[in-house]
């Protein structure tokens, strides 16, 4: 009989604002150890949700369900990756089932955090498109679906009935995203159940509401200026000759994005058993030393 797994002990820290900053921060150096390891892992997540979806040949209420099971796996996966960077363990494609490959309340309790992504997009998904008669799953139809000629598709004009509708759709997101936030983490790292990981991430976020803030404002800042900089070069060089570097540029910032929610995590829970994990500003400090 094998034994149990060792208590967890969970303590919220307090955080300065500026510590958001910091964890963006370290996402860039930590991507940036292992960049090529870390795209391989992007391509094969992206390669498997592809697999799942290829059935579906239009933008379907089940292609955005699909999406959004997986999104709990694609977190910690990359907050795993994150922690064996730091390690210095071989990035391997096996971090995605972290959570399937310790105990079964682990991954029962991971499964009931999918199922809830699920839910919460089924429900968003249809009330957004009661609000619009369904305007905006059409026109997104249209968007994806190419022309025989083989040309590019052309972007038909969007309605304020459907504008209205993508924004409760990014509203509710929003608000569900708060219980979720830390949800998967907490489940894999700090060994808790479905209810309590929900609980203990709303609390964790309105106690470092200024570090989470200033860590969204952050990354809305690097986007902006990220889109400015692909605007100005296609000005200069044309669309067609930066399309290749935009797309592998937005790639990277999304990456990094997944990478600096680890810092977020270990900063905030102060988790003692079965090791004490490394936060940002000690990771810092081994770095200067």
């Amino acid at each position: 009989m094998s034994a149990p797994p060792a208590p967890v002990r969970i303590r919220l820290r307090s955080l300065p604002p500026a510590a958001g900053l910091q964890w963006i921060r370290r996402g860039f150096r930590t991507f940036w150890r292992r960049p090529l390891g870390f795209i391989g892992l992007w391509l094969f997540f992206t390669l498997c949700l592809l697999v799942i979806t290829v059935a579906s040949v239009a933008i379907s209420p089940l292609v955005l369900l699909a999406i959004a099971a997986f999104l709990p796996l694609l977190t910690v996966g990359f907050m795993q990756a994150a922690s064996d960077v730091l390690d210095d363990v071989k990035l391997r494609p096996s971090v995605f089932r972290t959570p399937f490959s310790s105990t079964p309340d682990m991954a029962r309790s991971m499964l009931a955090i999918m199922l809830i992504y699920v839910g919460a997009v089924a429900l968003l998904a249809v009330c957004a498109d009661a609000m619009d008669g369904g305007e905006t799953r059409r026109w997104l139809h249209a968007v994806m679906t190419p022309p025989p000629d083989g040309k590019p598709p052309v972007m038909p004009p969007i309605s304020e009935a459907s504008l209205s509708s993508v924004r409760f759709m990014m509203l509710g997101l929003s608000l569900v995203s708060i219980p979720l936030w830390y949800a998967p983490a907490l489940v894999v790292w700090g060994r808790q159940r479905t209810a309590q990981s929900l609980f203990s991430s709303v609390v964790a976020l309105w106690r470092t509401k200024g570090a989470f803030l200033t860590f969204l404002l952050g990354w809305f800042v690097v986007g902006i200026a990220f889109d400015a900089l692909v605007q100005m070069l296609a000005a200069v060089f044309g669309i067609e000759t930066i399309s290749l570097a935009a797309v592998t540029g937005q790639m990277v910032l999304s990456i990094t994005y997944f990478i600096s929610m680890w810092f977020g995590f270990v900063d905030t829970f102060e988790i003692a058993s079965p090791a004490t994990l490394r936060t940002a500003a000690a990771d810092d400090s081994a770095a200067t030393s």
